[in-house]
């Protein structure tokens, strides 16, 4: 680590991911795109599957979960 902060290239805040239930389909492309198996999952609501962040986290930030999206329904923020 530099002396004021993150070596250039490094975040300085962590990744999160934010899933829009309104418009998740629950197709899971989400799930089975995201490298890390701790990060997104599905959870079941009144009968209806939907994807959900289980380890946020964990999360690398690399994008393949918003990449995979078909309805923009996931998307990533720094906190």
């Amino acid at each position: 680590m530099g002396a004021y902060g993150p070596p250039a290239g490094f975040y300085r805040n962590k990744p999160r991911v934010r899933i829009d239930a309104l418009l998740c389909t629950a197709c899971m492309r989400c799930v089975r795109a995201c490298p890390r198996s701790d990060v997104l999952g599905a959870v079941k609501v009144k009968g209806k599957l939907f994807a959900r962040v289980q380890g946020a986290k964990n999360c690398v930030g690399c994008g393949r979960c918003v990449n995979a999206c078909l309805t923009n329904a996931i998307g990533l923020y720094l906190v």
